[in-house]
């Protein structure tokens, strides 16, 4: 007997296992029109599940392919977390602990310079703090942003993709909360909630000045 799942799982797969695939394929693929399809790609991409590429062909239209993006990619399976604990347990046991904390703001050191690609100190708390948000969304946090009141922001993860580190080694959050100080130009950030420590997100409050607003 043939499993059935959604029509949604079954582009999700065929792009897993087929890498790109344009409307008329997965048309061919899943035996429904080609409507259907562009309106489950539609969603998906508007999910940033799938991301779109046109190719200009040798003669006719320019073809549009579909594939994963890397939340997209995420949505499946992998051994990662295990090979990560795996390894860093390794470390600890050869070189101690500092030399995992070293680890941690290594990272935290890459990853300053990347979002501040992205997050302009000339901008307003408000403006930087929404920047964040999407490049944490970008990054499979499932980050909300909204204003508390007039001196608060409230930025929200539901989701941490190191969970199983965070789970075990405080410096990841630790980091966390340092990178987004740094990048956010300001030391009046709090973290009122964690997953790590068995809350329903990572929560954090930012208060901003009279300054900061403008």
């Amino acid at each position: 007997m043939v499993q059935q799942i959604t029509t949604r799982q079954a582009i999700l797969e065929l792009l897993k296992k087929q890498r790109k695939l344009s409307v008329s394929e997965l048309k061919s693929y899943l035996d429904i029109t080609e409507m259907a399809v562009r309106k489950h790609l539609i969603k998906l991409e508007g999910e940033h599940l799938i991301n779109s590429q046109t190719v200009r062909q040798p003669m006719g239209r320019p073809v549009i392919f579909y594939s994963l993006s890397e939340s997209g990619d995420r949505l499946f399976p992998s051994n990662y977390d295990t090979m990560a604990m795996e390894l860093l347990t390794d470390l600890e046991d050869i070189s101690g602990m500092d030399m995992i904390d070293k680890l941690f703001e290594n990272r935290e050191k890459r990853l300053q310079k990347k979002y501040a690609r992205k997050i302009f100190q000339e901008d307003s708390i408000k403006e930087k703090v929404r920047a964040l948000t999407d490049i944490q969304n970008d990054s499979g946090y499932m980050a909300e942003f909204k204003e508390i009141n007039d001196n608060e922001l409230e930025l929200m993860q539901y989701n941490c993709p190191i969970s199983a580190v965070a789970n075990k080694y405080d410096k990841p959050c630790e980091c966390e909360l340092s990178l987004f100080k740094n990048v956010l130009g300001t030391d009046n950030i709090e973290r009122v909630a964690c997953l790590a420590k068995g809350e329903t997100s990572c929560k954090y409050i930012v208060r901003q000045s009279h300054m900061e607003k403008v």
